[in-house]
């Protein structure tokens, strides 16, 4: 009897479709989950699994076919979306007498090697251009061939090479802006309000990652830096802020309390001798809020072109 019931009780469990058109098939499956007996929901599974695998394998043939970037990714999704159809069934009882589903779990993997061996081939056949630019391609093939397949063949190693022959040297140049306040003249009454250019300027090439910037093929430097190494720029990126307007809030007030140990005289057989020594600081904070403009420049330093700006 205990099993009778189960039966038709069926799983509380829903499946969602991957696709908006395999959603009329996943409502079957839902309602035989629920009431394996009802026979519309078999019939209703019949006609749109059928419908469903047709039209994701016609969609599989046209992406083959295609010359897009992208077209293992959608071979891949429609592959993955009949295998999610395929788990569901499997997990739904008694389908299996109704449908016989295919399950797609090699031809995914044999999908992934195929896109792997795909880039891995552009990428060689850019770096054998031997130039920043198509360096720059293969290290982005090699990471496509990688992300499909991990470790496929010497993909890392290769990585590796054409992340190298691909790096950009960055310069940032001292940053200019166009207010005078910060020279602590008082123009602005802020005489405490200390501004250094270039501490934001050095700030700039470490949150970039400096030297030893791993997520892109870049490495940044200040104008100090490539002096001192001898180094040569291949890019530019120039700073600069407009319409600097300081808000300070207001100041707060607290003291807290100090102790130090300092010498005090030495002892009969000549070792120092240390008191503990108390006191309270007295202090004052001013905090500023700094609104304004900051417009960008990056330039190629050889030829002058302007690569990026805003």
């Amino acid at each position: 009897i205990g099993f009778v019931v189960l039966a038709s009780c069926g799983s509380s469990k829903k499946f969602q479709a991957s696709y908006a058109e395999d959603k009329p098939l996943f409502a079957a499956i839902n309602e035989l989950n629920k009431r394996p007996g009802n026979e519309k929901a078999r019939n209703d599974l019949r006609v749109l699994y059928s419908k469903s695998s047709e039209r994701h394998l016609e969609a599989i043939e046209v992406y083959k076919s295609s010359d897009d970037d992208k077209k293992w990714d959608k071979i891949l999704n429609e592959l993955n979306a009949l295998q999610h159809i395929y788990n569901s069934l499997q997990a739904t009882p008694g389908s299996f007498s109704i449908v016989k589903p295919a399950s797609y779990l090699r031809d995914i993997e044999t999908v992934k090697k195929e896109a792997a061996e795909d880039f891995y081939v552009r990428a060689q056949n850019r770096l054998a251009e031997n130039n920043r630019e198509a360096s720059l391609q293969a290290w982005q093939y090699f990471k496509r061939s990688i992300s499909y397949v991990s470790g496929y063949r010497d993909a890392d190693k290769m990585l590796k090479e054409a992340y190298e022959k691909s790096i950009v040297n960055v310069v940032i140049t001292p940053i200019e802006e166009d207010n005078v306040f910060f020279s602590g003249s008082g123009n602005w009454n802020y005489p405490d309000f200390r501004y250094r250019p270039q501490e934001y300027q050095d700030a700039l090439v470490r949150d970039l990652g400096g030297r030893s910037a791993n997520y892109i093929p870049a490495r940044f430097y200040n104008d100090r830096e490539l002096r001192r190494e001898r180094l040569e720029a291949d890019w530019e990126i120039g700073i600069h802020w407009r319409n600097i307007n300081p808000i300070r809030s207001i100041p707060r007030q607290y003291n807290r309390q100090v102790s130090r140990n300092v010498e005090n005289g030495k002892d009969s057989s000549g070792k120092p001798v240390y008191i503990t020594v108390y006191a309270t600081l007295y202090v004052t904070e001013n905090r500023y809020t700094v609104e304004g403009e900051v417009e960008y420049r990056i330039t190629d330093i050889a030829s002058r072109k302007n690569i990026d700006n805003g």
